[in-house]
């Protein structure tokens, strides 16, 4: 019995996100194994359940979303006799997925002109705008923008909102293999949307969990990790897992085009 609750753990803290943004609690019968899903962090996470056999387990398939700080109680239920099958893997009746945020309709997406995310009187060059081909093809990415930024530069929030995740222990770069390397911020807004500001130096956060920030305020230092060929700031806005275009206030059309500067300008 043990062995499977573990063997169920692991594969549930595989899906997306990691072991201290959420956990599973369990609970058991004397015919069921039954786990409840805690949401650890500052925004809402959607729980994509697919099942992939005709296993009878109470379980429903679908998006199920946990707000911030809650839980989804019992969304997970096997049955016990399971377990002494030793063959028995989870991935062989569910397909699960997790992600940060809830998918939004696009009226419900404020219109905001952001900030630049560096310092006021700096400009950087563009060097992958959207669409790019080394990188920005995804749903995720094809609307993020990659500042060339050297390392130990300071990296500004571009719109008000909660610090739900943040990363700099990374201390390595290099090709795809280390896409999730990265140092990085994410920041949710009061529409729901997210940012990302990727490829942060090590050590380079300068806020914590939780903290409200407001556009122009400093929050991390440039770096080059994770999936990188050059130092940059890799900046994205998603809409739950897809990637959205959004207006500079002081460059409305920055990002549809490479190889331009991006200036921020002193009050």
């Amino acid at each position: 019995m043990k062995q499977l609750g573990l063997s169920i753990i692991i594969f549930l803290f595989h899906c997306g996100l990691h072991a201290q943004e959420v956990s599973f609690t369990k609970s058991e019968t004397d015919s069921l194994l039954t786990y409840t899903l805690v949401n650890h962090t500052y925004a809402p996470i959607t729980l994509s359940v697919k099942k992939l056999s005709e296993l009878d387990a109470g379980i429903d398939t679908g998006d199920f979303i946990c707000s911030p700080k809650d839980s989804l109680v019992e969304i997970f239920k096997f049955p016990k006799a399971i377990a002494t099958d030793s063959s028995f893997k989870v991935s062989t009746h569910l397909k699960l997925s997790m992600a940060y945020g809830k998918k939004l309709h696009k009226d419900s997406i404020k219109h905001v002109d952001y900030e630049l995310p560096f310092l006021e009187g700096k400009r950087y060059k563009v060097i992958q705008a959207y669409g790019g081909r080394l990188s920005h093809r995804s749903d995720q990415s094809y609307y993020a923008i990659d500042f060339k930024m050297p390392i130990g530069d300071t990296v500004v929030a571009a719109r008000r909102g909660r610090v739900i995740r943040t990363v700099d222990h990374f201390t390595e770069h290099g090709g795809a293999s280390y896409r999730d390397k990265a140092n990085q911020i994410l920041i949710y807004h009061d529409d729901g949307t997210i940012a990302f500001y990727v490829h942060l130096n090590t050590n380079g956060v300068l806020v914590n969990l939780g903290d409200i920030v407001e556009a122009g305020q400093p929050i991390g230092i440039s770096g080059h990790t994770g999936y990188s060929t050059t130092p940059h700031l890799h900046f994205v806005i998603r809409n739950f897992r897809s990637a959205i275009p959004i207006q500079f206030k002081e460059k409305k059309d920055l990002g549809k085009k490479s190889g331009v500067w991006a200036r921020k300008p002193k009050d």
